[in-house]
């Protein structure tokens, strides 16, 4: 499945290109994200946990990412599995930095390509999958920026101490999703109603 998304972030090119590269970093502000390890020519072990309603899965596997500084972009691929679940996941992401629309700000453009294979896939289906994405979107940037706002030259120096991420709730997502939907469906069709009687 391939998504597309552009973010703008608060923050000039240069320094949210900087810390688009510093793995960490962006590991801990993705939800249920996690680097576990470092294999050396930029490739790393990493972990994502995601919950389901009652079922819980950690995508064990490796991620690589390679950077374009001469045009701005970067890719990052990985591949897991969950043993617990027999479900697999493969997908790349390549993003592009340019500078936004308000001074200071920086413009990314996303695309990634996904895919789920085992109990997992039965979530992968299009526009509820975009939804999800959308809020996982809005939550990275959030915490993207609020890291960027609270760094200090200091803190840029030195590697962040290894943290517990918290599992993705896809099932919660899920849920607000849909109800969500039913909300904007009801709004609809009693506004349809009004307006011919």
């Amino acid at each position: 499945m391939k998504l597309e998304k552009t973010l703008e972030i608060k923050s000039p090119r240069q320094r949210v290109w900087d810390k688009f590269n510093d793995v960490h970093f962006v590991a801990d502000c993705l939800p249920g994200a996690a680097i576990v390890g470092e294999l050396g020519g930029n490739r790393y072990k990493g972990r994502m946990s995601v919950k389901v309603g009652p079922m819980a899965a950690a995508f064990d596997g490796e991620v690589a990412i390679e950077s374009r500084a001469q045009d701005w972009t970067g890719v990052v691929s990985g591949k897991g599995a969950d043993s617990g679940s027999s479900s697999r996941a493969t997908g790349t992401m390549t993003y592009v930095l340019a500078d936004g629309a308000t001074p200071g700000s920086t413009r990314v453009d996303i695309v990634s390509d996904i895919n789920l294979a085992g109990p997992l896939a039965q979530f992968g289906k299009g526009a509820i999958v975009q939804e999800i994405a959308n809020r996982i979107t809005a939550a990275f940037v959030a915490n993207f920026e609020a890291r960027l706002a609270a760094a200090t030259d200091a803190d840029a120096a030195t590697s962040p101490s290894p943290q517990v991420p918290q599992s993705l709730d896809a099932g919660g997502l899920l849920w607000a999703v849909l109800r969500a939907r039913l909300h904007a469906f009801l709004r609809g069709l009693f506004g349809r109603s009004a307006a011919g009687s």
